[in-house]
Formats: C-alpha cells, sequence, structure tokens
C-alpha cells in the first residue's frame, strides 16, 4: 500500500491513530445527540429540555474540533512527507464538517418558534425524525470505514455503499418533506420560514458529508499517487 497506509502503521503514528478513531466516535456523538433533540423536540414537544440537549451537540462538536486540532499537531511532528500530511489533515477535516452540519442544525432550530410545529403536519414531523434517524444511521458507519482503512481494508466497498444508499434515502425524503411543507399554509413570520428552510439543508448536508468522508477513503485507496 501506499506512503498514508504504511505511515499510519508506524508506531510513531499510533496516538494520530487512536485519535483519528476516536475523533470519528465523537463525530458519531454528535449526530446521535442532535437526534435525540430532535426526537424530544418534535415528538415529546418539550422545547426546553430539547435546548439543552441541543447545547450538548455544540459541546461535542468543540470536542471533535479538539480533537481535529491534536491529530493535525501529531501529524505536523512526525517523519511526513507534504503529500501525505496533506491527505490526513483533508480526511480529518472532512470528518470534522459533519459535526459542523450538527452543530449548524442544533443552533438553528433551537430559535424556531413553537408555533412553527403546531402548525406543522404530522406528515412533515415524521419525515423530519425519518432524515435524522436514517442520518444516524449512515453516520454508524464513519468508524467502520475508517477503522477498516487503517486495517485490513476488506469492507470498503461494503461501507461505502451504504452511506451512499443511506445518503440518497436522506435526498428523496429531503425532496418529500419540501412538498410536505408547501402544502401547509403556515402563519408564521417570513425570517422563521428561511431559517426552517436553511436548517432543512443543513440537516440534509450532513449525509453529504459524511458521503465525502466515505468518497475520500475510496480516493485515497484507489489513487497510487496519494496514498
Amino acid at each position: 500500500m501506499g506512503s498514508l497506509i504504511e505511515f499510519l502503521k508506524r508506531e510513531t503514528a499510533l496516538n494520530a491513530l487512536e485519535k483519528s478513531i476516536k475523533h470519528a466516535k465523537v463525530v458519531q456523538s454528535c449526530v446521535e445527540e442532535l437526534g435525540k433533540g430532535l426526537i424530544i423536540l418534535l415528538k415529546e414537544r418539550n422545547p426546553e429540555k430539547a435546548h439543552d440537549v441541543f447545547h450538548q451537540v455544540d459541546i461535542i462538536e468543540n470536542n471533535a474540533d479538539k480533537l481535529r486540532r491534536e491529530i493535525q499537531k501529531d501529524v505536523s511532528v512526525g517523519e511526513l512527507n507534504p503529500s501525505v500530511r496533506q491527505n490526513l489533515s483533508h480526511l480529518v477535516k472532512r470528518m470534522d464538517d459533519v459535526a459542523n452540519c450538527c452543530t449548524g442544525v442544533a443552533r438553528r432550530i433551537s430559535t424556531v418558534p413553537e408555533r412553527f410545529w403546531d402548525q406543522s403536519s404530522e406528515e412533515t414531523i415524521q419525515i423530519v425524525l425519518e432524515m435524522m434517524e436514517t442520518t444516524i444511521t449512515c453516520a454508524s458507519y464513519l468508524d467502520k470505514i475508517l477503522i477498516d482503512l487503517l486495517e485490513e481494508r476488506k469492507n470498503l466497498n461494503e461501507y461505502s455503499n451504504q452511506i451512499n444508499q443511506y445518503e440518497h434515502t436522506i435526498d428523496l425524503l429531503n425532496i418529500k418533506l419540501r412538498q410536505s411543507l408547501q402544502q401547509t399554509n403556515y402563519d408564521v413570520n417570513q425570517f422563521t420560514v428561511f431559517t426552517v428552510g436553511n436548517t432543512f439543508d443543513i440537516l440534509e448536508a450532513i449525509s453529504d458529508s459524511i458521503e465525502g468522508v466515505a468518497d475520500y477513503i475510496m480516493v485515497l485507496v484507489t489513487s497510487t499517487e496519494s496514498l
């Protein structure tokens, strides 16, 4: 295999390797916590409790940022050529983008007034929750595909295909959500409508970012020059 994989097998890289896997798990926790918050907000209708959970998403994302910086520091002090350093940094950054999207949803959805959800149809609520549930399942492959990249690389294609399929499902749900939203006559501030639309855009972008991680990993594996 190429230099990135060989580097990650070295004893000097174990710290960065362990932190990379830990980083993936923290990012997954960020997605899962966002899911908990949406259930509390939209199903249990407890905005105060949901706000606390959404704040936890922000804290977890901050922890992911700290890990990313530590990994980049470990990589920078190691004996790496510039291309390998760049590849590993890009991989960790793409992973961090997933957590950033979660925070984007959590921060924005906390500002949406309760009256918007009160006026939303049951179909709309269910689609949002289904999107989130599918996103959590999609994110569950993040640590799997990273661990497989760094170990035997036997299931990379399978994991990547699973992520792609879940991302496509979320795309279809997003279209269905837009249709459902337009079938409701909302009596809310126009800025609320804008905020909600922006929030759902970022919700859909979480799976896009996960797919970006998988796609980049497949590029690293198949490229004879980058690895």
